[in-house]
């Protein structure tokens, strides 16, 4: 099977879509961007995710035996983050396939309601202070996302991303009306002063706490508005658990934690080994996880900021017995790999939020490793989207 990201998601919806109908919760499930099959059986679509998988795998020679897909325990009210559009009075999300159309949304169940209204009540109280949407087209105007956070006690953190300009007083306002949601602990203003459409941006001020705590296993792990953290309140749990169960540490061991975020899994792993190096190249997320490292009473987590190859070019042949790694949607890359074949570990546990990259970067590990497990997650169900875990152990 040679598959394409697009065509990937598209054998997926199309898998999908000839399952059971049911009726979905959502009037605009058919259009939003948000859901792409809201309106299967949610067993169907897990399966459609499951069949797809097992074809992509085996076609790249990678053992599938027993592959399974891991539903999530409620496929509603799942996100720990939400995007909200603002755009020529709409606020929504984008339109599945027309990126310059917004659904406009009086509700969304990827969410709680009551985060949703928090977020909603945000942009509407923006209008009356005579904030006006942004218009990607035009790039004119000022407020582009309200972007909403949350956790397994419904707390909520709510950042406001504008262009450039506005004054502090009339977004001190602002705040006032989010910190007054049912929930709401925090209220962040960031600029996205580019052309680029990103939810993200700069940090100008914070009112109310500036960081969300996220409870995952054992551990507290604060995040920002600007942190990457899993996207599945139900499912974050069992995905870092099994993770950090197949990376098999034992306490005299330095273990190695790759784009390691916020610390999630390195502190987990850190309970296990003797050290844990957490490389991440964002410096937010570093900081974060030296303060999470703090919070948990984790003496022997080293969170490193530096980017990934140069981190590995720095460590000599066999001094990690164990690595974890979960990158970004690009992968690994061929570099990494070589690097990783360099240095030789026993075992290498990787977790991919893009099974095209994953199976391109197994195919490469494969020449010194066997896969002894593999697993998918549906960590954003109603979505093409699917996380897998594969379990490498160096060859004999």
């Amino acid at each position: 099977m040679t598959l394409t990201s697009k065509t990937l998601r598209k054998a997926i919806v199309d898998r999908a879509l000839a399952g059971q109908p049911t009726s979905p919760l959502c009037p605009h499930a058919r259009e939003c961007g948000g859901c792409a099959f809201q309106d299967r059986a949610y067993a169907d679509q897990v399966a459609a995710k499951a069949a797809v998988l097992r074809e992509l795998y085996a076609s790249s020679g990678i053992r599938v035996d027993g592959f399974v897909v891991v539903p999530s325990p409620n496929p509603f009210a799942y996100r720990t983050r939400m995007d909200y559009v603002a755009t020529k009075g709409r606020f929504g999300l984008r339109a599945r396939g027309k990126f310059n159309y917004i659904i406009e949304l009086t509700t969304c169940h990827l969410i709680p309601p009551a985060a949703f209204a928090a977020a909603q009540a945000v942009w509407r109280r923006a209008g009356e202070l005579g904030l006006p949407d942004y218009d990607i087209r035009a790039h004119t105007g000022f407020l582009r996302y309200v972007v909403v956070r949350r956790n397994l006690n419904d707390e909520l953190l709510i950042a406001a991303v504008t262009a450039a300009g506005g004054d502090e007083a009339t977004m001190a306002a602002l705040a006032e009306t989010a910190l007054a949601q049912p929930g709401v602990t925090g209220f962040h203003w960031l600029v996205n002063d580019t052309l680029t459409d990103l939810s993200f941006g700069e940090p100008r001020r914070h009112w109310g706490a500036a960081e969300l705590a996220m409870r995952i296993g054992e551990m507290v792990c604060f995040v920002g508005p600007n942190t990457f953290f899993q996207n599945n309140v139900y499912l974050a749990d069992r995905l870092i658990g099994d993770a950090v169960e197949a990376a098999a540490v034992e306490p005299t061991m330095r273990v190695a934690d790759l784009y390691g975020g916020v610390g999630a899994i390195g502190l987990h792993l850190a309970r296990r080994a003797a050290s844990v190096d957490c490389v991440e190249a964002v410096a937010d997320s570093v900081t974060l996880a030296q303060r999470n490292a703090i919070a948990n009473g984790v003496a022997n987590l080293n969170p490193i900021c530096a980017d990934t190859l140069e981190y590995l070019r720095a460590q000599p042949a066999g001094s990690l017995p164990v690595i974890v790694a979960d990158p970004p949607r690009t992968g690994l890359g061929p570099q990494v790999c070589q690097e990783l074949l360099r240095i030789g570990p026993q075992r290498i546990v990787y977790v991919s939020c893009n099974p095209l990259t994953q199976v391109a970067d197994l195919q490469i590990l494969t020449v010194s490793y066997r896969v002894i497990g593999l697993r998918g997650y549906d960590m954003f169900p109603h979505t093409p989207h699917v996380e897998a875990i594969a379990v490498l152990e160096r060859a004999a």
